[in-house]
């Protein structure tokens, strides 16, 4: 058996800056992707406003360069309080739903939230818009930020790692 490891950029499951402007929001550092929102990325100012809500959309996205659709979460739990994750377009949408269209002004797909991580339950429902068919990509995976009032977000939670899991189709 040989097994590599690869970095987000050059691995089976890849994960890379977006193509949009919010890209400057996530900077390849070694072998991960690193998502600064201080005074380290090219984008200027020095962090979120206090007590706001701050939404920011296509920062990164995950193409799926493996042999099998999988379904890509994040845990709730590794997500710390007062921050949302999700993708406005994801790679497949609920069946049936047609293409997606311009998204709203909240966020379409959370990708740890609710009903949409793995619980592990054989009928826990398989989450369509989190599934990433061979070749395809989800696009446009972003943060929301809850400060102040607005929420519980602690700025002493960063830096923190948060592992992205992809579990294949015919396994979830």
């Amino acid at each position: 058996m040989s097994v590599a490891l690869e970095g987000d950029d050059d691995a089976l499951l890849q994960i890379q800056p977006s193509d949009g402007p919010n890209a400057d929001y996530a900077t390849q550092s070694g072998n991960t992707l690193e998502i600064n929102i201080d005074d380290t990325n090219s984008v200027g100012g020095d962090g979120l406003n206090d007590d706001a809500r701050t939404i920011i959309r296509d920062v990164f996205k995950i193409t799926n360069r493996g042999t099998q659709d999988v379904y890509v979460f994040i845990e709730n739990e590794d997500i710390p309080a007062g921050v949302g994750v999700f993708a406005d377009f994801p790679a497949n949408v609920e069946s049936g739903a047609g293409n997606p269209s311009a998204g709203p002004s909240e966020p379409t797909t959370g990708i740890g939230e609710g009903s949409q991580n793995k619980t592990g339950a054989p009928d826990h429902p398989k989450p369509e818009r989190i599934k990433v068919p061979t070749g395809e990509t989800m696009d446009e995976i972003g943060f929301s930020f809850n400060t102040g009032s607005r929420g519980s977000f602690d700025p002493s939670d960063f830096p923190v790692d948060i592992p992205i899991q992809a579990v294949a189709v015919s396994s979830y």
